[in-house]
């Protein structure tokens, strides 16, 4: 059975058609764990922020990001679910404006979840953080 999505104009067209193959690949709990199974395997979210995650950023990338970083995370992601407390140790490891922020109610794609509202996110902490060398 061939599923349609609802007729759209133009970005959400595009936006609800993706969603709505997104949603049907991975309904199969298989595809699901199958395609979450990757990142999973990369990545000890009970270690992230800690200082052992830390010391092996450092020497993986070469220390501390020193630019603002803003660190949005859903609260439904499926693929990494991290606490309140290891999103707000990530402005640590950042440079000054930095910020850490769970978003209620996304998950990992929150761009194309909730586009209006992470670009909020986005654009205000822009405006709130002075570039680099101009602090």
């Amino acid at each position: 059975m061939v599923r349609t999505a609802p007729i759209v104009r133009g970005d959400d067209a595009a936006r609800t058609i993706r969603t709505v193959h997104i949603r049907e690949a991975l309904a199969d709990p298989a595809h699901l764990n199958a395609a979450l199974g990757y990142y999973w395997g990369q990545f000890d979210p009970t270690r992230f922020g800690s200082p052992e995650w830390a010391s092996e950023q450092e020497a993986a990338w070469g220390g501390s990001v020193p630019q603002p970083t803003l660190y949005l995370h859903g609260t439904t992601d499926g693929c990494h679910g991290v606490s309140e407390q290891q999103v707000a140790r990530v402005p640590g490891y950042a440079g000054p404006g930095s910020e850490g922020k769970l978003v209620d109610g996304v998950g990992h794609f929150m761009l194309v979840e909730r586009p209006d509202e992470i670009n909020g996110l986005i654009t205000d902490w822009l405006h709130r953080t002075p570039a680099v060398g101009q602090a």
